[in-house]
Formats: structure tokens, C-alpha cells, sequence
């Protein structure tokens, strides 16, 4: 079998967190399954990203436009992907980043990541949810199968795209084999590098309305003013939203917390995991998920997690976390306390979150994916 997959939804230069899973899917497919041919679409910025992952049966192909280009992407995913794939003959196209090619003769299998256009469709803009309500429901009719990486994901994409259930599968992600504790001298080496004092709250993903940042900076405000708490709270992870970034700026001003509240922006993975090691609580409250991947990151690293009672959290944390209300700051504030000031609990919280993170693996993760793929290109019908 022929096998494309389109990384081309990525930014070349700034990429999500869906690079991880992109490059590690690239990695453990082809490895588990030599007798297929795999074909990674890129674009002429992104195949430096991918070039490493090229051996006798994988090869790079250039698509020209990914998403540091937004408009030429869309245009390449429905006119430069379909050539390509007549041109290589190629049987089946993975389109990772929800959108796939609506005219070709091949077989597609669509991974739908996120619901939020329809769920939070304020906090991702207008212009933006209009062109997700046409274009994630035409791919996702016109796919032979939609892939979704929680039950909370497949049960939306049925509901809100009205999607047969039995067309949609569930397969989980992984993290990257980096998050494991670190030891104290890189925990040292890493708060000296970013300046932070002991101890700290860390929260860490792309701060976007929805990850409900507003709520733990109320939080974090009063817990330092009921307790005199004196270390931080530490943001890891990039500000793409302008508005929102100064919203939570002036945030913390209001709550008298200025000095205390630390936004790192984008931290490279090498750097994560002396830096979830290093935190006395991770904390977690977005408001929805379609997975939740800092949550398995910080288990795996060994350090007690608090995260929301809400949307695919409890799906994926299992018992691995302490889950709140955490649209309610009062109570998030009293989690962070409890969890801050109880040992006993805190050792509880990171022998379950490290048991819990075993749970995801890559290569269990592409075995699934594989046979999908395989599923899927037996029932297609030219």
C-alpha cells in the first residue's frame, strides 16, 4: 500500500504540538510496516522538519504551502495534494489537520482534532469558524474514515458534523519519549536559564481563550492572598491571540500579582521536562479538549497534576490527576493549596500519574493507525 500523509496544516517555523505527533507517526509506521510506501507531503519551509525520517520507503514530497502561508495551504490541500497523489499513485491519503482534498480518485482517511469552532466558536473568531463549519463537515462526509484521539472528540464529530459513529475511530496519541523526570541538576540548570523561583505552578500549551488561563490567574491571586503564598506561576507556551494575551496581562495587575506570574512563551521540548519536574503542581484548566497532551507530558515527568472535570480531561487523566470545577477560581484555588500543602496526597497524585501515563504509547498509537489504514483501504470502492 501507498500512503501519504499531509503535514502541510503545520507552521514550518512555529509548529503546534501536532509536530510531535506528525514526526512521530512518520517515525514508527514505517518502521512497524516495511512493506508499505510511505509519501510525506510537505512544503518547501517544513521538509527540513522531515527530512531525517526518509529511508527505503519513505520519501518527502513537496506540496510548496504550509500553514506560515494559510491561504496558499488551503489552496494546496485541495489542487497540489490531488495531483500529487495521481502523480505517485498513491492509495490513501492521511490528512491529519482536519481537512482533506474534496475531489480525487483515492482513498481518505481525515483526523479530526478539534471541535472547538462549534463548541467555543467566540473564542476562535469569526472568520475562522465559518471556514471550519464548511470545511471540517465536508471532509469529514467525503472521508472513508474520520480519526479522533478521545471518546469526547468521536461523540462531537457524530453529534455536530453528523457523522456515522461506526465511520469514526478512536485511537490515542502519545508524547515524545523526552518526558521522563528529570534529574535536580537540569531542574536547577532550567529554573536558572528562565529565572524562576521555587516553587511554582506551571501551566503549559498555547494560551488561547479556551484554555481558560483567565480563571487560574484569579485562582493563583487568591491563593496568594489567603495564604501569602510567595513563589510563581509559570506559563509555558505561545500567545497567538494578541487581545487575549493583554487581557490576562492587565488580569494580573488586577490581582495584585505582578512579579509573580511568568509567561515564558514557546519552551522546546528538550526544555520541558526538567521544567515540569521542577514545578511543585501542573495545572490544567481547559475548558475543552480534544486530548490534552501537556497532561500526559507532566505525568510522565512525575509531578502532581490538577486539571478540569470537563470535556475529554477525565477521559485521558484517568485517576492520574486531581480533577476540579475549574471554571470555578475559588475552588481551582483551594485544589492548588491542598495539593501544595498535602505530601501525602502529592506522592498519591504522581505514583497514579505515572502508572496513568503508561498507558499512551506511539508505537501502540501507529499499530492503531496502521490497521485503520488497512481497514479502510479493504471496504474503499473506487
Amino acid at each position: 500500500m501507498k500512503i501519504a500523509i499531509d503535514t502541510l496544516f503545520e507552521h514550518a517555523t512555529a509548529p503546534s504540538s501536532a509536530m510531535d505527533y506528525l514526526i512521530n507517526l512518520c517515525t514508527y509506521m514505517p518502521e512497524m510496516a516495511p512493506e508499505h510506501e510511505f509519501y510525506i507531503l510537505v512544503s518547501t519551509q517544513s521538509a527540513p522538519r522531515f527530512k531525517s525520517l526518509c529511508r527505503s520507503n519513505v520519501q518527502l514530497v513537496n506540496c510548496f504551502a504550509s500553514n506560515d502561508r494559510r491561504t496558499l495551504r488551503i489552496l494546496a490541500v485541495q489542487t497540489v495534494v490531488p495531483w500529487r497523489m495521481r502523480q505517485h499513485k498513491i492509495d490513501l491519503l492521511f490528512s491529519a489537520g482536519n481537512v482533506c482534498p474534496w475531489l480525487g480518485n483515492f482513498c481518505r482517511v481525515v483526523k479530526i482534532n478539534t471541535m472547538h469552532h462549534l463548541r467555543t466558536p467566540a473564542m476562535i473568531g469569526r472568520i475562522r469558524s465559518l471556514y471550519r463549519r464548511f470545511a471540517f463537515k465536508a471532509s469529514a462526509r467525503i472521508a472513508d474514515a474520520v480519526l479522533a484521539n478521545s471518546s469526547v472528540t468521536q461523540s462531537d464529530i457524530c453529534e455536530l458534523l453528523g457523522i456515522n459513529e461506526d465511520k469514526v475511530i478512536v485511537v490515542w496519541e502519545a508524547v515524545d519519549e523526552c518526558f521522563v523526570p528529570a534529574e535536580g541538576k537540569a531542574q536547577e540548570r532550567v529554573c536558572a536559564h528562565f529565572g524562576l523561583k521555587r516553587p511554582f505552578f506551571l501551566f503549559s500549551s498555547t494560551l488561547w481563550p479556551y484554555k481558560n488561563a483567565h480563571t487560574l490567574i484569579r485562582a493563583f491571586g487568591s491563593l496568594c492572598r489567603k495564604t501569602g503564598f510567595d513563589g510563581e506561576l509559570v506559563f509555558a507556551g505561545r500567545s497567538d491571540n494578541a487581545s487575549y494575551q493583554k487581557e490576562l496581562d492587565e488580569l494580573v495587575l488586577a490581582e495584585n500579582v505582578a512579579g509573580k506570574v511568568r509567561f515564558l512563551g514557546f519552551v522546546p521540548n528538550r526544555e520541558m521536562p526538567p521544567l515540569y519536574s521542577a514545578a511543585a503542581v501542573f495545572v490544567y484548566p481547559s475548558l475543552s479538549e480534544t486530548f490534552g497532551k501537556p497532561l500526559v507530558e507532566a505525568m510522565r515527568c512525575g509531578v502532581p497534576v490538577i486539571a478540569s472535570n470537563t470535556s475529554c480531561i477525565p477521559e485521558i487523566a484517568g485517576d492520574g490527576a486531581l480533577l476540579v470545577d475549574t471554571s470555578d477560581a475559588e475552588e481551582l484555588a483551594s485544589a492548588m493549596g491542598r495539593v501544595l500543602a498535602d505530601e501525602s496526597l502529592r506522592a498519591e497524585l504522581v505514583q497514579r500519574g505515572k502508572q496513568r501515563s503508561a498507558w499512551f504509547s506511539w508505537r501502540t498509537s501507529a499499530l492503531q493507525t496502521l490497521d485503520l489504514f488497512n481497514n479502510t483501504l479493504a471496504h474503499w470502492h473506487k
